[in-house]
């Protein structure tokens, strides 16, 4: 097995009486897609390298420090004995080879990288630009798809006012990303006195902090059933956050109501008698009622508000009229008193 750089430089190092020093520099770029900088000092020399990860750049520091050796004429074992990359080449961060994507092309027809995406992203760094300097928002947008099924070429447009800029890459986020990088770049070039004060650090780590914000309460949101709890016991959540007294107080209260009272404040009385809360709100055009707490939550929608609440209404009656064959409450027994208590009538107009 082929030694490393870092064995290789290592012994070469030892033999001479020496030891190489490593040293982790500098990290940039959000925590998901990080660079690191390290720096090697040996026997009189000094160089750094970037990539993705801090092992892969201490390896890539190493192969440096070998050609460097080499092109001063110290003796240097194969396959390490090779001239230093030019200074354009080493300073981009190292990819591994299982992440470099097909040479993508962008408006105009010349070639970009290799490498399908940088250590910044660009896509945060030009909505971060508009938003900023109020500049609209980048509308994205898959214009092109070639190339057989194992081997796709993906073309996607970035729209910014009247500018354009294109690109392909073998997936569609690279292509984006591509996208992204060209038109940034052509905005940051050409209005480079009103953007002075725009610092990409900056406005990453702001992209970061808001796209883990977003994580944070999706990740809240998550609907986890009790493990008890059916499937087939879904639609009538409400009960299991219910005891026997609420229960037979809002039997009382559906039994009282009028057929014609307004469906809002009826929904209202109803769950007050049952100890819910409700809550409606606007959702894209529609009404929205939601009645909590629920297992699951229980959410309502409709084109207007009183046709939402009537729709919640009937779905309060119809768990309350819900009974069981043995008469108990969902996810609980019922108690001796709930089995002896006489049944209260129900209004036929309460399943319809």
């Amino acid at each position: 097995m082929m030694k490393t750089a870092i064995s290789v430089l290592q012994e070469m190092m030892i033999k001479a009486g020496e030891v190489p020093e490593y040293e982790c520099i500098a990290q940039c770029g959000p925590q998901h897609q990080a660079t690191f900088e390290y720096r090697c000092k040996s026997s009189g020399l000094t160089v750094t390298a970037r990539a993705r990860s801090k092992k892969e750049a201490k390896q890539e520091a190493a192969k440096r420090m070998l050609a460097e050796m080499f092109a001063r004429g110290d003796p240097v074992p194969p396959p390490y004995a090779r001239p230093p990359e030019p200074p354009g080449l080493a300073d981009d961060p190292v990819e591994p080879a299982q992440t470099r994507a097909l040479p993508s092309t962008v408006s105009g027809g010349a070639a970009a990288s290799g490498v399908a995406v940088d250590a910044r992203s660009y896509v945060a760094l030009l909505k971060e630009l508009c938003e900023q300097y109020q500049a609209g928002c980048p509308a994205y947008d898959v214009v092109g798809d070639a190339g057989p099924p194992h081997c796709r070429l993906f073309t996607v447009a970035v729209k910014l006012g009247g500018h354009e800029r294109r690109a392909a890459a073998s997936t569609k986020k690279a292509a984006k990303q591509l996208a992204a990088e060209h038109l940034y770049k052509y905005l940051r070039l050409h209005l480079a006195r009103l953007t002075e004060d725009f610092v990409e650090e900056d406005a990453l780590n702001r992209a970061h902090e808001r796209a883990m914000e977003r994580y944070v309460e999706e990740k809240a949101s998550t609907f986890r059933p009790p493990l008890d709890q059916k499937i087939s016991e879904y639609h009538l959540g409400l009960l299991r956050h219910l005891d026997e007294d609420k229960v037979a107080s809002g039997r009382e209260a559906m039994a009282a109501m009028a057929e014609d009272e307004d469906p809002v404040s009826a929904l209202q009385t109803l769950c007050a008698k049952l100890g819910l809360n409700v809550a409606s709100e606007n959702v894209g055009g529609l009404s929205v009622v939601r009645v909590k707490p629920s297992a699951p939550e229980v959410a309502v929608a409709a084109e207007g508000p009183k046709e939402a609440h009537a729709a919640a209404l009937r779905y309060v009656r119809r768990v309350l009229a819900h009974r069981p064959a043995d008469d108990t409450l969902i996810g609980r027994k019922a108690t001796g008193s709930f089995t002896n208590m006489p049944l209260i009538p129900i209004k036929s107009d309460v399943l319809n």
